[in-house]
């Protein structure tokens, strides 16, 4: 998250970096009101992050405001969800979370020989420890007879909420690093407030994504 920046501005700023929406989308993804969208988006703009144009509707509807990032990021995601996108097409999704899981092995490697041997606690801690250097803000803790991990960000996000895939390889790489079953609670690309995993359980369809 960009020093200064408030979690909101964050995350309107990181879904247009690689989608152009209106006030009216970003308020219903994010499930805040269109004032305090418009409020976001006026500062961002008057911080050069954010530039608006205005788009006519086909028919008799009202021309429209649609905002799109600009910053230095917004071109790199943009690229990437053009990748993605072309695989998808060419593989499907099923092929676009094997490209992942192989992107996540080589983490795998350096990752899983840190947490071998020690009690889930500390396994979670340690990871834990790591997401939050990755601008992750992570923490874990107990409730009743379940740990969870929640992660308040989401580095990816402007790629997560176009692309799914990404957050099932996210949670097939934790289920390898902790060796348990695993269940996504959660997640910021769907509109919450963070992403929550419990940890134990029953896991959801890999088909689906929460």
């Amino acid at each position: 998250m960009a020093l200064g920046m408030g979690e909101t501005k964050h995350r309107i700023l990181e879904r247009l970096r690689s989608k152009a929406s209106c006030a009216h989308d970003l308020a219903s993804n994010l499930g805040i009101s269109k004032v305090a969208v418009h409020r976001h988006l006026e500062a961002l703009e008057r911080e050069g992050l954010v530039r608006s144009h205005t788009e006519k509707h086909e028919g008799r509807g009202r021309p429209k405001q649609v905002f799109v990032a600009v910053d230095e990021q917004a071109q790199y995601a943009r690229m990437c969800d053009d990748i993605l996108t072309h695989l998808r097409d060419l593989f499907g999704s099923e092929g676009v979370l094997g490209v992942l899981s192989r992107r996540n092995a080589k983490l795998l490697g350096e990752l899983a020989p840190q947490l071998e041997g020690l009690p889930l606690e500390e396994k979670l801690a340690r990871l834990s420890e790591f997401l939050s250097q990755q601008g992750y803000h992570a923490h874990h803790y107990q409730e009743g007879e379940f740990w969870y991990l929640e992660q308040k960000s989401c580095p990816k996000l402007a790629l997560s909420s176009q692309h799914g895939e990404l957050c099932l390889a996210e949670l097939e790489m934790y289920q390898k690093l902790l060796g348990v079953l695993i269940v996504r609670e959660e997640r910021i690309a769907a509109g919450g407030k963070c992403c929550r995993y419990r940890i134990g359980g029953k896991t959801p369809n890999p088909s689906r994504v929460a």
